[in-house]
């Protein structure tokens, strides 16, 4: 669940000339929608700047599939895009609708999910439960483990289970009673590969990461090691490679999915390869690299974010946009920028925040 923290608090807008002025904090677009803050309180605007969710929420949580989750003195509901609340503001925990049809809610201590239409399709019964992310999940009642469908159909497993994790990529985490490791089960409640890990995470990209001894590595689906558990942090492949970095260096690099450190460790900091770019730092000064280790953007700026086909940088105390081979996109200069996100950008100039399109054009 994404909690959506507000501009900084040093935002001055000038309300003379601001058609936002009437809002204290704004947040990047997601989804069509932007969360906006009045009086303390949250809501939404859409892209023409009207404000479809009125501020009136403690919490919005972003919209996903045209439904938001929304929270007032720590009660959640859901909310459509035209505003209208969907679902009542009566449960302690609801979430799960970015990953599917079926949303995880929590009411006096129990679990159970609803749809998209704010129906308890699963009644809320659960001691414990997991998120669907695929056709299937895990859910626990008077100490009994099940697997179980989207319909609450479901069967036992049939081990002394302490915790079952969701299923991704066809496998989920599993630890037993008497047993200190963990390892993951398949669909149909066998397990694949024996507990014997300090702890285990979601398979992606056919890989699972692993961790013993604060060192952590990963694993096929047979439970082979294919990356050694040499490293620190929580590396995690996304398109084909891995950030790293040992302990007893403060340097990062990248390694494909055979273990292979195909980028050495020589980076400062780094963000994980989107588009075929990564961005890195050296001596604090920030730059793109391709997935060969090449420059591609030198390391020229103080501040560099992803957007989409572009990035936002920070030099001198100037915010401005480039593409991917450093080019400068349009000749607007800002006090601060953010990346742009669903085809929309967040910046400040003159005291001012506001939104901007690809092409530089505020939108309203």
């Amino acid at each position: 669940m994404t909690l959506f923290s507000c501009v900084q608090g040093n935002t001055q807008i000038n309300r003379n000339e601001n058609p936002l002025a009437s809002y204290t904090k704004l947040e990047p677009f997601q989804n069509g929608f932007a969360p906006v803050e009045m009086n303390k309180l949250s809501g939404y605007i859409d892209k023409k700047g009207r404000n479809v969710v009125p501020c009136k929420y403690n919490f919005v949580y972003g919209f996903y599939k045209g439904l938001s989750v929304v929270e007032v003195n720590k009660k959640h509901g859901v909310v459509d895009s035209t505003g209208r609340e969907i679902v009542p503001l009566k449960y302690d925990f609801i979430d799960g609708f970015d990953e599917s049809n079926r949303a995880l809610v929590k009411l006096a201590g129990k679990w159970g999910y609803i749809d998209r239409k704010g129906n308890e399709v699963i009644p809320v019964i659960y001691d414990h439960a997991s998120y669907f992310r695929e056709e299937i999940t895990t859910v626990e009642e008077n100490g009994q483990w099940y697997i179980m469908d989207t319909m609450n159909n479901r069967k036992p497993v049939q081990y002394d289970v302490y915790k079952l994790g969701s299923f991704n990529d066809g496998l989920a985490s599993i630890s037993l009673y008497g047993q200190s490791g963990k390892g993951y089960i398949n669909k149909q409640g066998k397990i694949v590969i024996a507990p014997q890990y300090d702890y285990v995470y979601d398979f992606k990209e056919g890989l699972g990461m692993v961790k013993r001894d604060e060192k952590a590595g990963f694993i096929n689906k047979k439970g082979e090691v294919v990356v050694p558990l040499l490293y620190d942090g929580y590396p995690d492949f996304i398109n084909g490679m891995a950030a790293v970095h040992l302990k007893d260096s403060e340097n990062y690099g990248f390694i494909n999915k055979k273990g292979t450190l195909v980028i050495p460790m020589k980076y400062t900091g780094l963000h994980d390869f989107y588009d075929g770019l990564a961005i890195v730092s050296v001596s604090g000064k920030y730059g793109c690299i391709n997935k060969k280790g090449e420059t591609v953007i030198p390391f020229s700026y103080d501040q560099m974010y992803s957007g989409e086909g572009n990035f936002a940088v920070m030099k001198g105390g100037k915010g401005y946009y480039i593409d991917t081979k450093g080019k400068v996109l349009f000749p607007e200069v800002y006090q601060d920028v953010y990346a742009f996100k669903d085809g929309v950008a967040l910046v400040k100039q003159n005291g001012s925040w506001f939104y901007i399109d690809k092409k530089g054009k505020r939108l309203f």
